[in-house]
């Protein structure tokens, strides 16, 4: 993955390029594991939930660049997907994450495609204790959209994607990360983003915790400065 993108990233200009006036500084890619809370296996009465698997962790991948504002600010849109089967209960209005091998006699079930589209604002620093090293804190909004890309067992696809239209896509998130300069232009890192599912305010049909849906994504990134700067 990251040969690929130093392949990719090779053929950027060396003046750094813009967007709405502000200078795109920075390229990168992600490759990193989502872990994703199933609060559901058990309804309000303590009974198993069937069909709704534990808490499944996926690999996913991504990619942005760097709108750099000030020499310690920049914002940082990206975009990262993964896939994950669902199922839309009968007995429940709820989807949840599920196995290729459950059937569909306890509702319909969906191979689905997670596109996730984040802007966060980063705070860079650099200490000088420890050079060539850079640490972000992050804040933003990402929109997690679950695309049903086919139907498994003879179900339907149209009641996994129906169950998501409602708002329940809109996900704050804060990150944290580290990166350490290789070369001038090539820095490989870390980091962690909590994506919080706010539309379980409004959106909570069935009784499950507050964090029911939120995800984790963790693991490593490589980013390539474009330009002087």
């Amino acid at each position: 993955m990251a040969l690929l993108f130093l392949a990719v990233a090779g053929t950027a200009p060396t003046a750094a390029q813009s967007l709405f006036g502000i200078r795109i500084t920075q390229l990168y890619l992600s490759a990193m594991p989502t872990w994703i809370y199933n609060g559901f296996t058990e309804d309000g009465d303590g009974t198993p939930v069937q069909g709704s698997d534990v808490s499944p962790l996926r690999m996913s991948f991504g990619g942005g660049f760097e709108l750099r504002l000030t020499d310690t600010l920049s914002v940082e849109p990206d975009i990262w997907m993964l896939m994950q089967e669902y199922i839309a209960l009968r007995d429940y209005d709820k989807t949840v994450p599920t196995q290729i091998e459950t059937g569909n006699q306890v509702g319909d079930i969906a191979n689905t495609l997670t596109l996730a589209l984040s802007v966060p604002v980063v705070y860079t620093f650099s200490p000088a204790a420890v050079p060539n090293w850079e640490f972000d804190g992050s804040a933003g909004l990402a929109l997690i959209y679950r695309i049903p890309v086919a139907g498994i067992d003879n179900s339907r696809a149209g009641p996994v994607g129906r169950y998501w239209i409602a708002g329940r896509f809109i996900y704050p998130h804060l990150g944290v990360a580290a990166d350490y300069r290789f070369t001038d232009r090539v820095q490989v890192g870390g980091g962690l983003t909590w994506y919080v599912p706010i539309y379980n305010i409004w959106g909570r049909n069935e009784a499950s915790p507050f964090l029911d849906e939120t995800m984790l994504r963790y693991g490593l990134r490589v980013r390539w400065r474009i330009g002087n700067s």
